[in-house]
């Protein structure tokens, strides 16, 4: 793998909005099958947010081979999200989920290592209705260190899902190959992640600034970072692509009746 330059994670921007706009509809009807799933194993007791942590590779891989069937001229159907479930490699995908719980928590211990106390004192002025602004002043090092932590363990872990599904690399050598991969083209991933939160903020700002504060605002502002789910796995495709080939097709139909 060679390194790649800076105007690389501009060219994977480029190529996801292309993708994108190729089937907008079907690639937001994939994420919304994903939020349902998703919203409903929440709803269950005690282990349904550790359930959904640890099946985020699956609703990803939906995401990805959903770009990937739009790449190759095909729609990209609800079906998609069993892809993940049937695969071969589903044991190795929900290892990845476990990490990324971890992942998760780490964030967590270090917002509250740094905030706690901050968190303490705005929710006791949530109880009382009365949130002033220096109650939420202390939360910003912590929300800062916690996002930190999870969006560089994001980034280097973000090839790992598609090695696994598409190349059938085991957990650790999927690990291995997408953090290699992400620090040798470190300087295009900054530039993608950078390009894409531009994206997004101007979006926000431009729709607030024609729509104003309303209910209707927050509706568009939402519909926005959904696109922005969509687009960041659209870019991550692209970079796949370009660093390890274009994957294979699936078959034209899934067999629904075949045992996981």
């Amino acid at each position: 793998m060679e390194k790649l330059p800076a105007r690389a994670g501009w060219q994977w921007v480029k190529q996801g909005l292309q993708l994108f706009r190729k089937q907008p509809g079907g690639l937001m009807a994939l994420l919304f099958i994903c939020m349902f799933s998703s919203f409903f194993i929440l709803l269950l007791p005690v282990l349904g947010q550790i359930v959904w942590c640890v099946m985020m590779p699956l609703f990803s891989i939906a995401l990805l081979q959903g770009c990937a069937e739009v790449d190759q001229g095909r729609r990209a159907m609800p079906h998609l999200l069993l892809v993940g479930v049937q695969s071969p490699m589903r044991k190795q995908l929900l290892l990845l989920g476990g990490i990324n719980c971890l992942l998760m928590v780490l964030a967590m211990v270090a917002i509250y290592s740094l905030s706690g106390d901050a968190i303490k004192a705005m929710s006791e002025a949530q109880a009382k209705g009365a949130i002033k602004p220096g109650d939420v002043e202390g939360l910003f090092s912590g929300m800062l260190a916690g996002s930190a932590i999870y969006m560089i363990g994001w980034i280097l872990m973000s090839m790992t899902a598609p090695l696994i599904f598409w190349q059938k690399m085991a957990l650790t050598k999927a690990l291995f190959f997408s953090v290699v991969s992400v620090l040798r083209g470190v300087k295009a991933f900054a530039t993608a992640v950078i390009v894409l939160h531009l994206l997004y903020f101007v979006s926000v700002q431009l729709v607030v600034l024609v729509l104003g504060i309303s209910s209707l605002t927050v509706a568009a502002v939402f519909t926005l970072f959904l696109i922005s789910l969509v687009l960041v796995h659209c870019m991550v495709y692209a970079a796949y692509t370009q660093m390890f080939g274009t994957p294979p097709a699936l078959p034209e139909v899934i067999d629904l009746n075949k045992p996981l």
